[in-house]
């Protein structure tokens, strides 16, 4: 990884926080300045939380990808489709060829503890010196300071603490 790990997450601690919404909006505000913000995020529904099934959609270019599996009413399981996840995950790996000033990385979750899901590209973005920007449940902390280093930005859920973050590593 680089010297100065570009690393940040908006802490939440329920669904029913619009912590996706709160993507979406920084993603959209700081593009129309004219920082180029690119990466994926949840699709939303109309309340601006997490729509179900679940899907990710590119910052850029509204494409979505759904991420759920159909297991049943009955079902106890979680839905998360690990394929339709590394089909988004394509996303993540074009902006290594063309680099964004901030990338987007919808979560850092069960998959990526597990060495999953987002992981690669998480790491890989960060390889590049790509500020990388994603969302944690408070749950997960402690997986999320051990890949971090100890060096990855806790950010509470508030715009403007997320905004002053970005301003300042888009300030580099």
């Amino acid at each position: 990884m680089s010297t100065e790990l570009n690393l940040a997450a908006i802490i939440y601690d329920s669904d029913d926080q619009p912590v996706d919404a709160l993507l979406h909006a920084l993603a959209a505000s700081l593009s129309r300045r004219g920082d180029r913000v690119a990466g994926l995020a949840m699709v939303l529904n109309e309340q601006g939380l997490r729509r179900k099934p679940m899907a990710l959609q590119d910052l850029e270019t509204g494409q979505e990808y759904s991420i759920a599996q159909n297991l049943g009413k009955a079902s106890q399981s979680c839905c998360l489709d690990p394929h339709g996840l590394a089909e988004a995950t394509v996303v993540l790996r074009a902006l290594l060829a063309h680099p964004p000033r901030l990338a987007v990385v919808n979560r850092f979750g069960h998959q990526e503890i597990d060495g999953k899901g987002c992981r690669a590209e998480f790491l890989q973005l960060l390889d590049a010196g790509i500020p990388v920007l994603t969302v944690v449940k408070r749950k997960f902390l402690k997986q999320w300071r051990e890949f971090g280093g100890g060096e990855a930005v806790e950010l509470p859920f508030s715009e403007v603490a997320v905004l002053q973050w970005c301003d300042g590593v888009l300030k580099r």
